[in-house]
């Protein structure tokens, strides 16, 4: 298992925990992203989630709560990318090159996981040796002059610090 796998894969565990402890009257609490719910964020992460994984499996029939689809849509995720060669489907991208999207997946798995900590009023905690090696992904991924970064990229323009 690669470096990136292997974070990537720590990363849906740790959010995986999360999110199957949601309580249901929580659904609704609004997340740091402008008008989104709990909701709305779990909808969007098994979408794109499950989004990879019909690029190679049959689709998924979803049971409506997505808290519970969450962990076997990343899991199905998941295994299409430890299966994948030099380069991933992205329906939305077209062919990316594997580790790219591990790195991205991963950091956004740890961004994702900080969105529903506030919006549950909670504190994650994040392994150190996690921290260390997704920091400098996440500069990489969002710093002037990445193809991930700006209009025509999946991250908007940096906020000011």
């Amino acid at each position: 298992m690669s470096d990136l796998l292997r974070l990537d894969a720590t990363a849906l565990a740790l959010i995986g925990h999360d999110v199957a402890l949601i309580p249901d009257a929580a659904l609704a609490n609004p997340t740091p992203c402008d008008g989104w719910t709990i909701t709305d964020l779990l909808h969007h992460m098994n979408e794109r989630h499950e989004a990879i994984a019909r690029t190679v499996l049959p689709p998924f029939e979803a049971d409506g709560d997505p808290r519970d689809d969450f962990a076997r849509i990343a899991a199905r995720c998941l295994a299409v990318l430890e299966q994948a060669g030099e380069t991933v489907l992205l329906p939305w991208l077209g062919e990316v090159p594997t580790e790219m999207v591990l790195g991205v997946h991963a950091v956004d798995m740890l961004v994702h996981r900080w969105d529903l900590a506030r919006a549950l009023d909670t504190t994650p905690v994040v392994p150190p040796r996690l921290a260390e090696i997704a920091l400098p992904l996440a500069r990489a991924n969002t710093a002037p002059g990445s193809p991930l970064n700006g209009p025509d990229g999946v991250y908007a323009a940096p906020l000011a610090e």
